[in-house]
């Protein structure tokens, strides 16, 4: 029996894959709560669940987030969401760089 998958699932993914430098998998498939897309941008893996407007997370999913000691898993729900989610990347990545050079600089 094939897993359910949200209407915007399809319309996600690919806006996600118009994302110049984005990598997407499906995940939803594998179900147990798991997390719907596994996603890849600048060296960041984040796992992504995919959600209309109004849909929750089922038990299944709740007990699977609430036990995933990995980075948390973002719900997407709308391409504006997949914007936030680029935006919040972009700072991390910037962040991370200039954490980087400053731990550098302390080191010269």
């Amino acid at each position: 029996m094939p897993k359910r998958v949200d209407q915007n699932h399809a319309e996600i993914v690919r806006a996600l894959r118009q994302v110049p430098g984005v990598t997407v998998h499906s995940l939803h498939e594998m179900g147990n709560g798991c997390p719907d897309l596994l996603v890849g941008y600048r060296s960041i893996t984040t796992m992504i669940e995919v959600k209309t407007a109004k849909g929750k997370l089922n038990a299944l999913q709740q007990d699977w987030h609430d036990r995933w000691t990995g980075s948390p898993v973002v719900i997407i729900r709308n391409e504006q969401d997949i914007e936030t989610l680029i935006t919040t990347l972009n700072a991390t990545v910037q962040a991370l760089a200039q954490a980087s050079v400053t731990m550098q600089e302390d080191h010269d």
